[in-house]
């Protein structure tokens, strides 16, 4: 199975994503997603200790400038698996870390930067929600969100920045902050829409009382991710950077309008999604469009 066949399967909204980016980024920005949700799946195989589980994921952080991982075994892991897709994506897990060490070094540095930060983001998730733990404090979630999601934000800008040069027209320290809020903004709905079914296996990693705040910090945080959108010089770039935008206002909006208890995450049909992407389209040729795209959907 290739890595886009990989993509396809582990992954329905950043599949989309990727494959609108420009040709030069894509093979680089695959590999890092395929990596970070390979560790996340090995994070959470709930059959599996927890010990051990943390155990593998610290060996990984030791292995990142490593061929392989140190002390893994596939098959070990893939019988905790009952997704046949999560299955093959360890089944080739050596590979893609090998593959991580032939990368071009500013590349390699990067994704290797990168996954030190998520690796950081599942063990502290392992390590924070021992039984009988309380809910995260809002330091916590900021620190999570980052670890986890913002520094993918990060990832993806310095990568553009790398392969692409001037191809933005915003201060780098202001685009940064940015695409470091988006990412943690998309984390933040993905919290808010599971928060009933994780406090159901005993995470709570957004009380009741705090979801309005939470929502609107999501809401805002998704505003930036469209002003970043908007600095782009590509329309391709704007276009394939805003979607999760999108999604993720529509994911708000199905959120506060889903029964109070509901334990299953709400989910944008395909439909909505076909949608999202032909509203989109005037991002391609106007950056001006962003802002009046993204405020429809925010609505």
């Amino acid at each position: 199975m290739t890595e886009k066949d990989l993509l396809r399967r582990t992954s329905r909204s950043f599949y989309l994503t990727i494959r609108l980016l420009p040709r030069c980024l894509r093979a680089d920005i695959t590999l890092a997603y395929l990596l970070a949700r390979a560790t996340d799946t090995i994070a959470d195989a709930s059959t599996a200790p927890v010990e051990q589980r943390m155990d593998l994921l610290r060996a990984a952080q030791r292995s990142l400038r490593q061929a392989r991982i140190e002390g893994y075994d596939p098959h070990t892991w893939i019988r905790f698996q009952r997704d046949p897709s999560e299955a093959a994506l360890l089944e080739r897990l050596p590979h893609l870390w090998a593959s991580m060490q032939v990368c071009d070094v500013p590349v390699q540095a990067l994704i290797a930067d990168l996954m030190d930060h998520v690796l950081e983001g599942q063990i502290f998730d392992l390590v924070r929600f021992h039984e009988g733990a309380g809910p995260l404090t809002a330091d916590e979630r900021e620190r999570y969100t980052y670890l986890v999601a913002g520094s993918v934000g990060e990832f993806w800008y310095d990568l553009c920045r790398l392969k692409l040069g001037d191809y933005d027209t915003g201060a780098p320290d202001a685009m940064r902050s940015r695409a470091r809020h988006y990412g943690q903004a998309l984390q933040l709905v993905n919290i808010i829409r599971d928060r009933n079914m994780d406090q159901a296996l005993g995470r709570i990693y957004l009380p009741s009382d705090d979801v309005p705040r939470a929502a609107r910090q999501a809401r805002d945080w998704l505003g930036e991710g469209a002003e970043y959108c908007a600095a782009l010089r590509s329309g391709r770039l704007r276009y394939a950077t805003l979607l999760p935008a999108l999604l993720g206002f529509r994911t708000l909006n199905l959120c506060a309008a889903q029964e109070s208890g509901d334990l299953t995450p709400v989910k944008v049909p395909r439909a909505e999604v076909r949608r999202s992407m032909r509203r989109a389209l005037p991002v391609w040729w106007s950056k001006a469009s962003v802002t009046t795209v993204a405020r429809c959907a925010a609505g």
